[in-house]
């Protein structure tokens, strides 16, 4: 604590060691004198190195040796004859006294380099906890702007403070963070910052600007407006360095999500061009045939040929109606603008819905409804649900065989609502029961071919699911062994329904 009082108040305490190794002379030598008067001491200035060896230890070799010569003038007053005179007699006495002035000035080099040793020790230390923290803030920054936040509160101590970062942006330096200055840069500074950008040098009075390099290049610039005290300059580079990587880092982060973003964003584009120039060809060629049709008919014509080609019209129509609004549904998904309006509703209106509006795609399939009457209310929205379900039953009737058998299954498990849609058909391959959820897939249909549709349907119904708090997976035991698409959707608070059986294969 005394060391640290004298950090602090600089030079006007420097005679401060020397007056208590003066104390610690005085200590031992009266030490001294009473052991003498106890005991015959034929060498008492070797009790003084006690003195010495303390000051060297505590405050360095200079004050060590201030001791040393207050031991000899003390050891030659008090205890060598003539006492109370610093002439020594005896030969001997001169001797030991040489002697002491030898072993004293060794020690106190020794223990001086002892203690410089551990002070440079403490430092490294500290430093290198201090580098420890900046990094472990850095790995935590959240965020670009709370990452260059952390470095400026960092490297303000060694920098001083105002202290501004500089980043490129759009082909020059922008003021990405500052601390301790709301006022804008001068120019005059950026411009400074720039020629240090660029690799120059620059000097602007009052300021001190430092180029944040990497192996690659300048990833940025510090300019601090009051250079703070003398700093550890090993210290400050290391943080330098350490704030140039986390930058460099950053950036490539960025860049690399943007590119994968444009990757996405290219191959959504051309899945979706495909499907449209493929999947939207078929209705739109039906609807025109029929339509040219029946204009050619006129007036005339077989009655029954003309309903079959309205009929013919609607129904494209209405596909060529789903296909549509599924991009959208795709559209709004991308965009993040799925926002439930969730409501008190029961499952079996949900189920109901979904099977009225896929009546025609079921047409040729059996379905089988286990719904018991107990199930309890959830809060969701209706419409995202149907179209979920709708999805789902769709996806059944196409890749099951015609005639085959459909299976809605509910109940409550594990504090959930799970339903189940099971078909018959090939069933899902292992490899492939994460996929047929990713746009634009589409597996192979009953008769081994792609199904038809725009492989959007399982997409939605995932994306609607999880807006509801639900998840859904697809469930196959192998092939030939039929798919069951589950959905499991929470049961709303404080709801405590009994359970109903649901297997889990």
């Amino acid at each position: 604590m005394l060391r640290a009082f004298m950090a602090h108040r600089g030079g006007h305490l420097r005679w401060v060691p020397y007056l208590i190794s003066a104390a610690a002379v005085a200590v031992v030598g009266l030490a001294a004198h009473v052991l003498t008067r106890l005991i015959p001491l034929p060498h008492v200035s070797i009790l003084f190195l006690a003195a010495v060896l303390t000051s060297a230890a505590i405050w360095g070799f200079w004050p060590s040796v201030f001791a040393a010569v207050l031991s000899v003038a003390a050891s030659s007053y008090f205890f060598y004859s003539p006492i109370y005179s610093f002439r020594v007699a005896d030969v001997q006495n001169v001797a030991d006294l040489a002697v002491f002035v030898i072993v004293a000035a060794l020690t106190s080099r020794l223990a001086a380099s002892v203690r410089a040793q551990a002070f440079e020790a403490r430092r490294r230390q500290e430093t290198i906890a201090a580098l420890l923290a900046f990094s472990e803030r850095l790995a935590a920054s959240a965020t670009e702007s709370e990452l260059h936040a952390t470095i400026l509160e960092h490297l303000a101590p060694a920098f001083g403070r105002p202290i501004h970062l500089l980043l490129p942006s759009e082909g020059s330096l922008a003021v990405a963070a500052s601390l301790g200055d709301a006022a804008p840069l001068p120019e005059a500074i950026r411009a400074a910052a720039g020629r240090v950008m660029a690799g120059a040098q620059a000097a602007c009075p009052g300021w001190r600007l430092q180029g944040l390099a990497t192996a690659q290049a300048e990833a940025g610039v510090i300019a601090a407006r009051q250079p703070a005290p003398a700093a550890d300059a090993e210290y400050a580079k290391a943080l330098v360095g350490h704030a140039a990587l986390a930058i460099e880092r950053a950036r490539l982060r960025r860049e690399i999500a943007e590119a994968r973003i444009k990757v996405q964003g290219e191959a959504l584009r051309e899945a979706l061009i495909n499907s449209v120039s493929h999947d939207l060809q078929t209705p739109l060629a039906a609807i025109l045939g029929s339509a040219t049709a029946l204009e050619s008919f006129g007036g005339q014509g077989d009655p029954h040929a003309r309903r079959e080609l309205v009929a013919t019209i609607r129904e494209e129509s209405e596909r060529l109606a789903s296909y549509i609004e599924n991009v959208l549904d795709l559209t709004r998904i991308r965009s993040g603008q799925i926002t439930p309006r969730l409501e008190l509703v029961e499952l079996s209106d949900i189920v109901d819905a979904a099977l009225r509006r896929k009546q025609k795609a079921l047409g040729g399939h059996a379905v089988h409804l286990q719904l018991p009457p107990d199930l309890p209310m959830l809060r969701l929205d209706l419409f995202l649900m149907e179209h979920a379900l709708a999805n789902v039953l769709d996806n059944a009737a196409k890749y099951a065989p015609a005639g085959s058998e459909l299976s809605i299954v509910a109940g409550v498990h594990a504090g959930e609502v799970v339903l189940d849609v099971v078909d018959s058909g090939r069933g899902i391959p292992a490899e492939d029961q994460e996929r047929v959820f990713d746009a634009f897939f589409r597996g192979a249909g009953p008769e081994g071919r792609p199904a038809s549709g725009t492989g959007l349907g399982l997409a939605i119904c995932r994306a609607f699911v999880e807006a509801n708090g639900g998840s859904v997976a697809a469930l196959s035991p192998g092939p030939r062994g039929g798919a069951t698409l589950r959905l499991r959707l929470p049961l709303p608070e404080n709801e405590h329904a009994g359970e109903t059986a649901v297997s889990d294969d």
